[in-house]
């Protein structure tokens, strides 16, 4: 029997894109989620019990999570080292929308060829959802960045574990000068989401040791990451 995860967030995150989506209360970014996905985990598969493919796409497409007709468009950003990769790519959603997806899997190398198993963590976010979000809870740009981060407080896309690896979208190309704590956003990518322009922002290692909890995503709370993009 395929198993299907499916994660439950407070914050309006479309989680292994099954379309789970939960509204946020302005105050609330609780997370509840009944699965195991820290790669710490001994809960997690045995890299050798998986099925591998010459490419990430094939190894996404092939999954055994239970998602299936998944369209991939374009890749976003591809992440990998020696032992997993994590791919942020456009896709489309049974409704025809553009949905960022993020998938993670194990990786092996044959003979000096890299393959990539059937994928072990499945996640995404929705254009629609968030904008809706961003609207209904009045949020300003700021807002919308601690947002992304709340979203991704399982920290399952760390292809590093020792890395404070962080990521969002956001629709201002003032994200381009974005910085927490006082460090610049480590690249932002352009991407086109149902004909809009959207900005695709990532943090490879943030140094610091605050945690990405916020008290209310609307407001800075003393103690939180200090957000800016001047």
């Amino acid at each position: 029997m395929k198993k299907i995860i499916c994660l439950t967030i407070n914050i309006v995150m479309m989680a292994a894109l099954t379309g789970c989506i939960s509204w946020p209360e302005a105050d609330s970014v609780l997370i509840e989620s009944d699965i195991p996905i820290d790669l710490s985990n001994p809960g997690m598969p045995d890299p050798d019990s998986l099925q591998y493919f010459d490419t990430i796409e094939e190894a996404i497409i092939n999954n055994d999570l239970g998602i299936e007709n998944i369209i991939i468009v374009d890749r976003i950003k591809l992440f990998e080292n020696d032992e997993s990769a994590v791919l942020f790519f456009r896709q489309k959603n049974v409704e025809g929308d553009d949905v960022v997806g993020a998938y993670r899997t194990f990786v092996k190398e044959y003979d000096g060829v890299r393959s990539y198993s059937t994928p072990i963590v499945a996640t995404g976010r929705s254009p629609v959802a968030n904008k809706l979000s961003v609207k209904n809870m009045k949020l300003d740009e700021i807002g919308e960045v601690r947002l992304s981060i709340s979203q991704d407080t399982l920290r399952s896309l760390r292809i590093d574990e020792t890395k404070n690896f962080f990521w969002g979208l956001s629709q201002t190309e003032r994200v381009r000068n974005l910085k927490i704590e006082g460090q610049p956003v480590t690249e932002v990518i352009e991407v086109e989401l149902d004909g809009e322009t959207w900005y695709f922002w990532y943090f490879d290692d943030l140094v610091t040791d605050k945690r990405p909890f916020f008290k209310n995503v609307g407001k800075y709370t003393e103690g939180e990451f200090i957000i800016t993009m001047d």
